[in-house]
């Protein structure tokens, strides 16, 4: 079982429908820029994108980049949705959806994705909010120790962060701005190449 909100063995998508709708919609558009990322990363290295995501990745991509907060299942509403600045208690709440993404996966009751691309959803799901330079959450892995699922999905949810409309924003970020904060983070928050292949694949997003 997920938590009390549920008395029942889920589905992936009825833990996903009980999910506030901004976030659903978040993480739909996150699945949808990591796969343009992932699709450009194909053309240009088919070698890396074998070794680490095997043949049978692509099919499901798509939806395992978009199941990347599955964990916010326990976060409860009135943070999800809260405005005002968070508290530390709050904040915490926040981060351990990384590592809550681990129960949530198990509670599922029939898993959507065959074994060896349950392992890659893992991936992506527990370890988009690691750092290049270690600094990130939740067990501080850097570099390439951070799987490349992981690397790549962190890229695509940190734009679509950054370009999203937020009412406390005065001024909204551009496009632009929004490429430029993310090359400025290559080598600290992210993978220097992968940041070359988003940059490469921006224009369809």
């Amino acid at each position: 079982m997920v938590s009390t909100r549920m008395g029942y063995y889920p589905t992936i998508h009825s833990l996903f429908s009980m999910i506030p709708r901004e976030t659903r919609e978040h993480m739909e558009r996150v699945g949808r820029y990591s796969q343009i990322i992932f699709e450009q990363l194909s053309k240009e290295n088919p070698e890396l994108v074998e070794k680490e995501f095997g043949n049978r990745f692509a099919k499901f991509s798509e939806d395992i980049f978009k199941y990347h907060d599955i964990g916010r299942i326990y976060i409860p509403f009135a943070v999800l949705n809260k405005v005002e600045k968070l508290t530390d208690e709050e904040f915490q709440l926040i981060k351990d959806h990384a590592v809550n993404a681990i129960p949530a996966m198990d509670s599922i009751y029939k898993k959507p994705f065959p074994h060896d691309l349950m392992i890659q959803m893992f991936n992506v799901a527990v370890y988009h909010h690691e750092r290049w330079d270690g600094r990130g959450y939740p067990v501080g892995k850097s570099g390439e120790e951070i799987p490349l699922g992981g690397r790549l999905c962190a890229i695509a949810d940190t734009y679509d962060g950054i370009t999203s409309w937020k009412p406390y924003k005065k001024k909204q970020t551009t496009k632009d701005e929004a490429v430029a904060i993310i090359e400025n983070e290559a080598g600290k928050q992210f993978d220097p190449y992968m940041v070359e292949i988003f940059k490469n694949s921006v224009d369809r997003i």
